[in-house]
């Protein structure tokens, strides 16, 4: 069997069949356009791509405070 010489094909990774641009894409809700699906922001109209809540963390944590707090004032009173 001669020696065959493929150094002129290109090589295709399996991860270059998986890149598909169309992908890396979102619509932004507000005025429908194209954006990368990393951006926070649309660049176009400056809407929120990605909805920004208040931690959930902090309303747990007043919720735990008051009722140590309630806790607390009951066992002050059976004491004294």
């Amino acid at each position: 069997m001669p020696y065959e010489d493929h150094a002129d094909e290109e090589w295709i990774d399996d991860h270059d069949l998986d890149d598909d641009p169309e992908d890396d894409v979102l619509i932004c809700p507000s005025c429908r356009a194209e954006v990368h699906e990393d951006t926070q922001q649309c660049p176009y109209c400056g809407d929120w791509i990605i909805p920004v809540w208040p931690a959930e963390g902090s309303k747990k944590t007043i919720w735990i405070l008051a009722v140590a707090l309630i806790i607390i004032s009951f066992l002050m009173m059976t004491i004294f």
